[in-house]
């Protein structure tokens, strides 16, 4: 029992780890897909930006040859440079979070399947909890039985090859006139047997060391 009971701790604590690794998880995906939806939207000012990145480079190189080139002119292409090789930069950092989102699911889809094992092993192990549970109780049930017919033999003379009812052992299983006879968890029935033998149950795994 204190192994079994060892057991289900340890898949509990697997299992609640589990959870908190989940939600971690979904607060970075969350984060991640909103950074996201920001980085499209700066991207989507690269095309307009080229264009008149374009556009400038075009006059500045008509108006090369004119020594009046306007100052205005020049500031603006550096500042549409500076502006396309920063939305560039925001162009691959989307592209990054857009793997790193990948990653996620996947490892979120890898540990989906983890739970899914714990939880499949917390229930069988609670299932094998119950049955050690029922086997030790009708086992204990078989002790007391087995203990009332030892002392009806005594305390009426009887010889081993004596089989005692029911009727007869219900003063020694529990104090009182309504005492009555243990009843096996799995429902299985109790053969009480001659005093000479042990009682035994009808499930087979329930028996007497």
């Amino acid at each position: 029992m204190r192994v079994s009971k060892f057991k289900i701790a340890i898949i509990c604590a697997v299992a609640l780890a589990a959870l908190a690794t989940d939600f971690t998880q979904f607060q970075t995906i969350k984060a991640l897909r909103q950074e996201n939806e920001a980085l499209k939207q700066e991207a989507a000012q690269v095309a307009p930006l080229q264009q008149q990145l374009a556009q400038a480079t075009n006059d500045a190189a008509s108006a090369s040859g004119d020594a009046s080139v306007r100052e205005t002119q020049v500031r603006d292409l550096a500042r549409l440079r500076g502006e396309v090789a920063r939305l560039r930069e925001k162009t691959n950092e989307l592209a990054k979070a857009r793997q790193e989102i990948q990653t996620l699911n996947q490892r979120i889809a890898s540990d989906a399947e983890v739970r899914a094992g714990s939880a499949a092993a917390l229930q069988a192990s609670q299932a094998e909890a119950q049955r050690m549970q029922n086997v030790n109780a009708c086992i204990n049930n078989l002790r007391l039985i087995d203990a009332a017919k030892q002392q009806w033999a005594l305390e009426s003379r009887k010889q081993t090859t004596d089989t005692p009812t029911i009727d007869d052992l219900k003063p020694y299983l529990a104090k009182g006139p309504n005492a009555e006879m243990p009843v096996c968890p799995d429902g299985g029935t109790y053969i009480l047997g001659t005093v000479g033998e042990k009682p035994t149950c009808s499930n087979p795994t329930h028996a007497l060391p």
